[in-house]
């Protein structure tokens, strides 16, 4: 059985570490050392486990419209094997609002398969171009595509894109 536990309150912060560093590369996540000094009423860092065998890490961020899924991985010995989907599917189950999440563009075979992922449990691909800002002063900004579970239109869009940045990325 799929649960989730708060990082402050699991079992496997070392887990939560090195997946999240490994999983996903440097410009494309915050420092490790900066995530509890996010805004504990948006931000949530959950542990997701099977049993009681860690399994993979979901981070996001609650807003009044809509909830933003910033960083979704599973143990790499693990994937390939269904448990992204379930694990993501029981996330979504507990969710009413809009979710949206930013994907990088299938440029690749690995960022192709992403897209496929989210798309294979009814997320759409919104048209309007995104740039995802740098975490880091002098970073590197990320063109990536914004997924969600209704489809966006420029305004929804736009209001989206704002609250991001200013929330998540400290941009203005």
């Amino acid at each position: 059985m799929i649960t989730f536990t708060k990082l402050a309150d699991s079992d496997h912060p070392h887990f939560a570490q090195e997946l999240f560093e490994e999983a996903f590369p440097e410009q494309e996540r915050p420092p490790f050392s900066t995530i509890r000094q996010r805004d504990a009423g948006k931000f949530h860092f959950l542990v997701a486990e099977n049993g009681d065998q860690p399994v993979g890490i979901l981070t996001y961020w609650t807003f009044d419209e809509f909830l933003y899924v910033e960083h979704f991985a599973i143990a790499e010995e693990l994937r390939n094997q269904g448990l992204g989907k379930a694990v993501f599917l029981n996330f979504l189950s507990q969710q009413q609002q809009q979710v949206v999440l930013e994907v990088e563009l299938p440029n690749t075979e690995e960022a192709d398969h992403r897209v496929e992922f989210y798309a294979s449990m009814g997320f759409f691909r919104n048209p309007q171009p995104y740039i995802q800002p740098a975490y880091r002063k002098g970073g590197v900004q990320v063109p990536m595509i914004i997924m969600s579970k209704y489809e966006l239109d420029d305004d929804e869009f736009a209001e989206i894109q704002r609250l991001l940045y200013h929330e998540v990325y400290g941009v203005e």
